[in-house]
């Protein structure tokens, strides 16, 4: 039998912040528009992961999306990178999120803990 890889505690951040978010989302109380997770940094197989570059996966993108309104019904996007302990944004991560200085609507964070992260959707009325 193969060697067992766990999740790591980022993983486990990740995990219990969609536990919650799914929460939020069976009470109606997620007030947002669709929302995802990109798996880009997820364990794979060599092959799997040379698919996935030739489709155009590409380094550096937030672990989370969440896609909501503004006061003017505008689109506006909240993008949230999970890191855990001491861990920093890769040179990628940090390039992508210089990419949005400046955009409108646009807002990227790093949280560092799931209440964290739900504090930065309630500050954008994405969580009521």
């Amino acid at each position: 039998m193969g060697k067992r890889i766990g999740i790591g505690a980022e993983g486990m951040l990740h995990k219990q912040f969609a536990r919650l978010i799914k929460q939020y989302q069976g009470y109606k109380q997620l007030n947002c528009l669709p929302w995802s997770y990109n798996a880009a940094g997820e364990k794979r197989s060599i092959t799997t992961a040379s698919l996935l570059k030739a489709k155009g996966l590409q380094k550096g993108h937030p672990d989370y999306y969440f896609y909501g309104k503004d006061d003017n019904n505008y689109v506006k996007v909240v993008f949230i990178e999970f890191k855990y302990g001491k861990n920093k944004q890769t040179e990628e991560q940090k390039e992508f999120q210089d990419s949005f200085i400046g955009v409108n609507n646009a807002f990227y964070y790093v949280a560092y803990s799931v209440e964290e992260a739900i504090n930065i959707l309630k500050e954008h009325n994405l969580i009521k």
